[in-house]
């Protein structure tokens, strides 16, 4: 650090210090998850690819997200080879991380998913509601709960989640709005004697 004195003025110059970062020990794939240690071990055998995506392994990745992020992301980007277990009826790793990520959720079973969130929240309304049934949603669910909700024909009873007016963005479902609306939509729902009152499914989604 640098004083210069000016006049009545202390200016100081702060040199910033770029320490250099530790080499970190390299990780076995003892240490690692089970689908990760599985990966690992795949992109390492540096096998030769005829099988999809298309950039095989890295080889034939586009010059221009090669330059940005390396090779190395697309050694790990592969399909259901059979070191890596298969999708539906595992047995390997790909059974072994499914049972580890229920127990860190706390669930009975885990099933992953490969076309992002959205696939999975139509799937658990299509999976529990038929069509009449009622479905609450917050006014803001994800629009893949709305596609879940035309898909089943389920007919929708909306909770309104409070606004942040310092953000102008919708807030959580806070306790006051759920039991209010939830008791509106009930009384609502009594009211009408022409629908079945079957499933009552909750997707609070931010």
């Amino acid at each position: 650090m640098g004083v210069h004195q000016n006049g009545n003025h202390v200016t100081q110059n702060r040199t910033n210090v770029i320490k250099s970062k530790p080499k970190l020990a390299p990780i076995s794939n003892h240490d690692l998850p089970p689908l990760v240690s599985a990966l690992k071990a795949s992109a390492e055998r540096k096998a030769v690819g005829f099988h999809f995506p298309g950039h095989k392994r890295g080889e034939a990745a586009p010059s221009a997200l090669a330059e940005l992020i390396g090779t190395d992301p697309f050694l790990h980007d592969v399909t259901e080879l059979p070191e890596l277990d298969r999708f539906f009826c595992p047995k390997g790793p790909l059974l072994e991380a499914k049972k580890l990520a229920a127990e860190l959720f706390g669930a009975k079973e885990t099933w992953f998913l490969v076309g992002g969130t959205s696939c999975g929240v139509q799937a658990a309304v299509m999976a529990t509601c038929s069509p009449g049934d009622i479905i609450i949603l917050p006014r803001n669910a994800h629009v893949s709960a709305t596609t879940g909700v035309i898909f089943s024909g389920a007919i929708p009873k909306y909770i309104v989640p409070k606004h942040n007016t310092d953000w102008d963005v919708a807030a959580g479902i806070t306790p006051f709005c759920k039991y209010a609306d939830l008791n509106r939509t009930l009384f609502l729902l009594q009211s009408l004697q022409t629908i079945i009152f079957k499933v009552l499914l909750i997707i609070i989604l931010h």
